[in-house]
């Protein structure tokens, strides 16, 4: 979470309670974030839960996406942010932004295989290579030899991606980085890659394609 120095300082007295007096002046208070996806169903909870402790007290979050976060609150445009990137030092020093760690996420690629009931496995590597290009069609020889009790279809994997400026990007390519060092020098570490293959989707809570298992 990121947030301006001084809001910083008025969401820790929130925090602990110092502020009553000013909640008494007034008839209500809405502390707004925005940022990423990921973090909204902690920041509802957090926000219920201190309602019931501080009804004059409300918390308003915006999914805007880390990089628009970013830029919303160096210009004085809401209290914090949530995102999954680190500040560069540029942004703390020009935005006047200080940033807490608050919780952990885990991030998991999906996959759907018409036709296909049975689980597959993954390793960062094949990953690499799906994102990369190399591996284009679900019986490739990398895919079936870690799935070997698995009769694979002669599909086309069609690759997808999140939009630019999510912080899933940066969490994504910096695993696939780690995994491939050729991953890491043809795309790297970026909060908007250049994928070499696929095409950019926005997230939707409605899809539930099965999950795979990294190894």
């Amino acid at each position: 979470m990121f947030a301006r120095i001084l809001k910083a300082a008025l969401a820790l007295l929130l925090a602990t309670g110092l502020c009553q007096s000013t909640c008494l002046a007034q008839d209500a208070i809405t502390v707004v974030g925005s940022g990423g996806s990921s973090p909204v169903p902690v920041f509802h909870i957090w926000g219920q839960e201190y309602n019931k402790r501080q009804p004059k007290i409300q918390m308003e979050y915006l999914v805007l996406g880390t990089s628009d976060s970013i830029a919303q609150i160096s210009k004085g445009s809401g209290d914090f942010g949530g995102g999954d990137v680190s500040l560069t030092s540029q942004q703390r020093s020009s935005g006047n932004l200080v940033e807490l760690p608050i919780m952990l996420i885990g991030l998991v690629p999906i996959y759907n295989v018409p036709g296909l009931h049975q689980e597959l496995r993954f390793s960062g590597s094949l990953l690499a290579q799906i994102y990369l290009g190399d591996v284009k069609t679900w019986n490739s020889p990398q895919i079936a030899q870690l799935n070997p009790n698995v009769t694979l279809p002669d599909l086309p994997i069609k690759v997808v991606y999140r939009t630019a400026g999510k912080g899933t990007n940066y969490i994504f390519t910096d695993f696939l980085s780690k995994a491939s060092s050729r991953f890491h020098e043809q795309v790297g570490v970026n909060i908007a890659p250049n994928w070499p293959v696929g095409v950019a989707t926005e997230r939707s809570a409605d899809q539930s394609p099965a999950r795979g298992r990294a190894v």
